[in-house]
């Protein structure tokens, strides 16, 4: 009996699940596999990054996940709920803004409270809490062409979070950003991340910011895209439980695991 209830608690708190997961393209009428066989669990409240070479099938596994694709084979599971179209449990952030420039920051948080809210006027109450929880509450009514990229991406956040997801997809949110703006939104993202213990799924080519936000990292190989490592990142978390030591011995090590990894699983003729 306890057995099976250790099993059912383990089930429970598996947040998001890719369960033989393949997608295959057709281009110019000849398929092509794209991805293949991915099969992976991501627990409620885990931060994962997904690195890989180009072209390895990243952005599709997670637009697949978002919603925004279907699978051809398996597919996406969030608490055993087949994924089948885009839903509030789940909240998207693209490495391009996608914010509406004829509205307002706060209009354009309320927008992704249209289906949850019809009422406006409470709309706008949670949009305003939201915006000011990515401390931009002094920007309300800019415009985003006002803004600068981070507080840009701060908006695009805050309209994903707002419905209330169950897990966040971000597909390299921070890759347009300069160095410096790019810390800071790091820092941002894991103090939301711990705030709300919400799960979030990370897509980078920066390996370093994979190991710096991640507890788990899933390595991709391409032609066709395909697991080939899970990775737990076990780096104290030593600045206000937050951020990681990048200048320590163990992120030196992990980063050329990971390094190491991707060089072994791209073709030479990738």
């Amino acid at each position: 009996m306890a057995a099976v209830e250790t099993q059912m608690l383990s089930s429970s708190s598996v947040k998001l699940a890719f369960r033989d997961l393949g997608k295959t393209f057709f281009v110019q009428g000849e398929p092509k596999l794209a991805l293949q066989n991915i099969n992976a669990e991501i627990r409620t409240g885990e931060f994962v990054s997904i690195v890989g070479a180009s072209g390895c099938g990243k952005s599709t596994l997670i637009r697949i996940a978002a919603g925004l694709e279907q699978a051809s084979e398996g597919g996406v599971y969030v608490e055993d709920n087949l994924v089948i179209k885009p839903g509030q449990d789940r909240g998207m952030v693209f490495q391009q803004f996608s914010l509406f420039p004829w509205l307002t920051v706060k209009e354009n948080v309320m927008f992704g409270l249209q289906d949850q809210c019809p009422d406006k006027a409470r709309r706008g109450e949670k949009a305003l809490v939201w915006v000011e929880r990515v401390g931009l509450g002094e920007f309300v009514d800019y415009y985003p062409n006002q803004l600068s990229g981070g507080m840009q991406q701060r908006v695009a956040i805050a309209r994903a979070l707002a419905p209330g997801p169950k897990v966040l997809l971000m597909d390299e949110p921070f890759a347009a950003l300069d160095a410096q703006t790019r810390g800071r939104m790091q820092r941002h993202l894991l103090e939301i991340w711990r705030n709300l213990n919400i799960t979030v799924v990370f897509i980078t080519h920066d390996l370093e910011e994979a190991v710096l936000l991640a507890d788990k990292i899933f390595v991709l190989a391409p032609k066709p895209g395909r697991l080939v490592a899970t990775l737990p990142i076990d780096i104290p978390r030593t600045k206000d439980d937050l951020e990681r030591d990048k200048y320590g011995p163990e992120f030196e090590r992990v980063f050329k695991k990971i390094s190491a990894l991707l060089a072994d699983s791209v073709p030479l003729d990738h």
